[in-house]
Parts: structure tokens; sequence; C-alpha cells
């Protein structure tokens, strides 16, 4: 930044005109595109000659991922071959940009560039796809979840086959050219249709007549599937398949007793990630002889209190972990918890909601880093607690004291000179803390926090008010 003296911002005074002065006369580029979208347009222009006034600032800013909007629209009048195709493959480029953009594109490479960017307008990427001539853009296009139904219609019609797959695929696909893909499609475009929430009733009916397993485990897994498809293919003798079938959703829940029984350990793990397994399931597969299995009964909420207690005791630590992670774990497990010998079972205790200020303090003394993490981050911890793991050597457990809901003002205020300029990030923005404890961090070493504090601030003006 350059040296000089910098105007005195009266916290109660913070307008556009005061942060754009601040950023004017520090000569900073990150605070000048912090405050860029909120001032006026003379000011703008000079805000433009700190950000722009040396190329290379200009293409750092048309990279860099936390380049907002406005300056991003504004790099986009330069004529600069170089700073547009970073614009291109920023994920923050906005539609109104790279329409912008299109306009006056003429190289096809970049134009691949907005064939593929998520924030290009429909009406571009219909455009792009009744235009291009070029195989590479087409493609992508085909795979960006922003084109329309209409495009997808146009890619098929232009080039017939060529990429079925990526359209089968695509979201926004509809049902007619779903069903015409299917129609003319290889196994794996039958599979993506199948699986298509878009997918006609009738085509899925058409494909549970097959037998090839990957359009039958595609099939299964449509939450769209009748329930007579999925009565058939719980019986499939492809495990995949009955794997598929275990998961859906709409599946039948007289089913579930039987793939509770299969003989494929993949087939009862989709079973036990339910969450609507009645009692009788819970209780046959937490005796389950798959580690898997018995782990996922230990993370559902509906498994009753003595099957956590008998899980509890568990040799595997996978398992009891689950256990302390359960919402429904009462205390009386948690507290045996805290005793594990295993770090990774009491780092789950210590980041439980339903652990209490007693447990929290007597994990406090704990020597992993895990669990102190998720003591500093637990509401339930006390605050004098909290205050002290600010002083922690472990970046982690300080972080941990960041991300606390119940963190004070005065516990957060001690990790403003934080020595990890992340951390100094998340401060910036932190409701706990007031206009006067984040200021200084305007003038950071680190041109992120920098940049973070200022933007903090200018969203602070009143939209009305930064014209």
């Amino acid at each position: 930044m350059k040296s000089g003296k910098r105007p005195v911002l009266k916290l109660p005074d913070i307008t556009a005109q005061s942060l754009v002065t601040v950023a004017l006369v520090s000569g900073d580029l990150h605070q000048a595109a912090a405050v860029y979208g909120i001032a006026e347009p003379g000011a703008r222009h000079e805000l433009e000659s700190i950000l722009f006034g040396e190329r290379r600032n200009a293409l750092t800013l048309a990279r860099w991922e936390h380049t907002p909007a406005a300056v991003l629209q504004a790099l986009a009048r330069l004529s600069d071959n170089a700073i547009r195709h970073r614009l291109e493959k920023n994920a923050g480029t906005s539609g109104r940009t790279l329409s912008q953009l299109y306009q006056s594109e003429s190289n096809s490479g970049l134009v691949g560039l907005i064939a593929q960017h998520r924030h290009t307008p429909a009406t571009v990427l219909e455009s792009i796809a009744a235009g291009s001539q070029d195989e590479a853009v087409l493609k992508v296009l085909a795979t960006n979840p922003s084109a329309s139904a209409k495009a997808l219609r146009t890619l098929a019609s232009r080039r017939p086959g060529e990429f079925d797959g990526a359209l089968a695929s695509h979201p926004s696909a509809p049902a007619d050219l779903l069903e015409s893909l299917y129609a003319s499609g290889s196994d794996y475009v039958r599979a993506a249709v199948v699986a298509h929430l878009n997918c006609r009733k009738r085509v899925l009916a058409q494909a549970a007549i097959g037998g090839d397993p990957l359009v039958l485990r595609h099939l299964a897994s449509n939450p769209r599937a009748p329930a007579e498809i999925l009565a058939r293919l719980a019986r499939n003798p492809d495990a995949s398949v009955r794997r598929a079938v275990a998961a859906n959703p709409t599946l039948d829940k007289g089913r579930l007793a039987a793939l509770a029984d299969d003989e494929s350990e993949m087939v009862r793990r989709a079973v036990a990630g339910r969450d609507d397994l009645p009692p009788a399931i819970l209780a046959r597969l937490a005796k389950d002889a798959d580690h898997w299995v018995r782990q996922r009964i230990a993370r559902q909420p509906g498994t009753p209190l003595e099957l956590l207690n008998a899980l509890a005791n568990e040799d595997n630590a996978e398992v009891r972990r689950a256990v302390a992670r359960n919402p429904k774990c009462p205390a009386s497990l948690l507290e045996k918890l805290a005793c594990d010998t295993h770090a990774w079972v009491r780092a789950a205790v210590a980041y439980q909601p339903k652990a209490s200020p007693g447990l929290m303090k007597i994990l406090s003394v704990d020597k992993s880093v895990d669990v102190l993490s998720g003591v500093a981050a637990n509401p339930h911890s006390p605050q004098m607690l909290i205050r002290r793991l600010t002083q922690s050597a472990e970046a982690d457990v300080r972080r941990g004291v960041i991300l606390n809901p119940s963190a004070s003002r005065q516990t957060l205020r001690l990790l403003l000179q934080d020595p990890y300029y992340l951390h100094r990030v998340l401060l910036a923005g932190h409701p706990a803390l007031q206009d006067e404890d984040k200021w200084p961090l305007h003038d950071d070493p680190d041109p992120t926090v920098r940049f973070a504090t200022m933007r903090w601030f200018a969203g602070k003006v009143p939209a009305k008010r930064r014209a």
C-alpha cells in the first residue's frame, strides 16, 4: 500500500464517500476493489486508476475468485484478450458481463469458456448452440447446467448422436428428448435416461423389461419408478440393482425386511442408511456382521436407547463414534464416551450439541487437537474455557473459537491479531464483534483481510446512500 496519512473515519459516519476516500488515500488495490461497487461514477474513475492502472493488477483481479462482479464488469470494457480470457474463466463473472463479452467475442476458444460458465444466460447458450460450428464448444455447452431445454434440443438436432450422454444427464432435458435418446442410445445413455426425473413412465416400464444391470441399477434409483417395478427389481440377482432399490426413498416399506436380510453387505448398508426404518429392522441391523451397517444404525436418530447402549460398547471405534454423533444420544452415554480410549470418539462427544458444560470442562484438558477443536466450537462450552482456548498453539482450535456461536465479543477480540490470515478474514464479518473492533483490519498486512474488511463495511452502506 502507498504510505500516507489516512483520514479518520468515525464509525457512525460510515458512508460510501468516506469508505471510497479511505481506499483512494491508501492506494490499495484490494481496498479499492472492495468499495468500487458503492462509489459514485466520478469516484469510480479514480478507483480504476488504482485497479487497472497497471496491467498486472487488472490481470490479477480478472483471475481472483473474490473480485466483485462490478469490478469484473468494468474489466470487461478493457481491450485485452488476456484479461477477457481470465474473466471468462472466473467463476464470479456475472451473466451480464458474460453476455457483454460474448457480443464481441470471435475467438472460438474463448466462446467455449463462455459456453461452459455457470452464469452464462440461457439466451446466450441458445445462441451458441444454434450458431457455433466448434465441436469442443458444443460439447461443453451440453454439460452446462444453465443450458435450457431449447438449447439441448438444438444440440440434439444439429449433432445427432454426438452428445447423447451429456444430454441424457442434463437436469433440463425435457421428457420428449429423453424418450428419443432412449430409443436410439447405448446402454450408458439409456441408463442416464431412466435415472432422470423427467423420464416418462412408459420409458421406465420399457427399461424394466430389459436385463442390462447398468440400466436396471439406474432405473432402481429413480424416485419416480413405479412400486411394481421396484418390487421386481428388489429380487434382481445383481446386488448393485438391489442396493439401488434399497436406497430409493419411495420404496414400499414392506420391502425393507427382505432387503435388510440380503446376502450382500452393500444392500444392507443401503438399508441402514435410510431414515425411515421401523424398530424391528433397526434392531436386526444393529447386530449385523458388517461394521459399516452397525455404524449407520448408530447414527440413526430413531435408534432406540437400548440399541445405542449396546452399540456404545462395540469394539469398533467407528461404531462408538457414530453413537456419540447421534443427535439423540443421551447424556449418560456421552459421559461414558467422553472417556473413550479413541480420540475420534472423544472428538465426536466434543462436537455434540447436547454435551453439557461440565462435559466440556472435562474434555478441555484433552491432549487431542481434534477434541479441543470440538470443545472450542461447542456452544455449551463455558466462556472462560473458550477464552483460554484462544491461546492455543493449534490453528484448528482457535478457529473453533471463531466458529462458536456463543463466543463473546471479549473472547473474539483476543483473536483479532491471530497469525493465521483466514481467522482474521472470518472475524471481519463476525456478528459478535462491533465496528470499532473490525475497523483496524482494513489496514491489515494481508490483502485478503483488507478486502474482506472493507467489503463488510461497504455492505453496511444503505443502497440509497451508495450513489
